[in-house]
């Protein structure tokens, strides 16, 4: 099997008409003789088929449209039998974001030029030089790691890495949002964690350190105010200038001589705000026992009287805290024990709402 390059003009490119994906959008047949690729109602088929929202064509296409078409991955083709005419093996949403473009353009919907439209007229991709089925085949094998198995994803931190060299080049947070995909404030998030992340990195006692995974806790203490508060949080140079307090927290990620660590994971890091007014706390937090801190916190607040209005005070902070997951686009950051622990506690305040309710009545 091999591949060769070819230089295409997009509008002459085929949409796979038979694509697998149209099952989940169309109850036609996935059947069109090959000799028919070429016809006029079958591309157009394929075309309103792919603009369905479930492929999000639109997305990318914004995202061609403020910086231009990036082939990260090839578009491979295939010539189709009998013809000089190339089908999609892969790419039919790229190749189909860019013939939308190349449309509106023409119908004076866009907001390109001539001079960008022209770049993005023509493209480079690669051709399957090989039998009828073995081209078949390779589509199959190709469809099947990138849609089925699946592109493995960058993590977090090289999220964090490339919108950080983004902004570095002079592209704003709005930009990048619409190049990836991603909300603003989600794109500002991962910025702000990698500077911190940075700060770690640069420091001279303990920047030897540096772990890509350690990023999930410092978004943890960017999350609550009064962790960016007892960290020193500069929202103008975004780094941390209380050294004392961020340089002790350095220590309670890593291992001490026996392996031990205060923090097991960055869970651990969201029950900190609790801890910063409690000196006693956070003594057994220098002592890597996140345990024993959590107990004298947890017995100090039980032999604590709370007030009515305390109580519904923490009741309304609570519901919209909960409502903030989704109001901040934090709903992808949960992990299945987290979703467990909110349905059983949203369960369990039930039965105690349906209680008060019952005891309301029989009053």
């Amino acid at each position: 099997m091999s591949l060769t390059k070819v230089h295409l003009k997009v509008t002459e490119i085929l949409l796979d008409p038979n694509n697998p994906r149209f099952a989940d959008v169309s109850d036609d047949s996935l059947n069109v003789p090959e000799g028919r690729f070429i016809d006029k109602e079958v591309q157009d088929d394929a075309f309103k088929k792919m603009m369905h929202p479930k492929f999000d064509v639109i997305t990318l296409a914004k995202s061609i449209e403020t910086v231009g078409f990036i082939p990260v991955d090839n578009i491979v083709v295939k010539l189709v039998e009998g013809t000089n005419s190339y089908v999609v093996v892969e790419g039919n949403r790229r190749v189909t974001a860019l013939q939308y473009l190349i449309r509106e353009y023409k119908k004076g919907q866009s907001i390109l030029t001539k001079e960008a439209v022209d770049l993005i007229a023509e493209i480079d991709v690669l051709q399957v030089n090989d039998t009828l089925a073995n081209s078949e085949y390779f589509g199959m094998v190709i469809q099947g790691i990138r849609n089925v198995s699946g592109i493995k994803e960058w993590d977090a931190f090289q999220k964090a890495q490339f919108i950080n060299n983004m902004i570095e080049k002079g592209k704003d947070p709005h930009t990048i949002s619409k190049m990836l995909g991603m909300q603003v404030k989600e794109v500002n998030r991962y910025y702000k964690t990698y500077c911190v992340m940075n700060q770690f990195k640069q420091d001279e006692e303990y920047g030897s350190y540096f772990k890509n995974s350690f990023f999930s806790h410092f978004d943890e203490i960017l999350k609550k105010p009064v962790l960016r508060t007892f960290f020193g949080w500069n929202d103008d140079s975004y780094k941390f200038e209380n050294l004392t307090n961020i340089r002790r927290f350095y220590e309670w990620m890593l291992p001490d001589e026996e392996g031990n660590v205060t923090f097991s994971d960055a869970r651990d890091v969201r029950l900190l705000s609790d801890f910063t007014s409690e000196q006693t706390a956070l003594n057994y937090l220098d002592d890597k026992n996140f345990q024993k801190a959590v107990n004298y916190i947890e017995n100090k607040n039980f032999n604590k009287v709370v007030s009515f209005d305390e109580c519904m005070s923490k009741i309304r902070l609570a519901i919209e805290a909960f409502k903030n997951i989704l109001g901040e686009g934090y709903e992808n950051l949960l992990t299945d024990d987290d979703v467990i622990y909110l349905e059983n506690s949203i369960s369990e305040m039930n039965g105690k709402l349906a209680k008060i309710k019952k005891l309301k009545v029989s009053e």
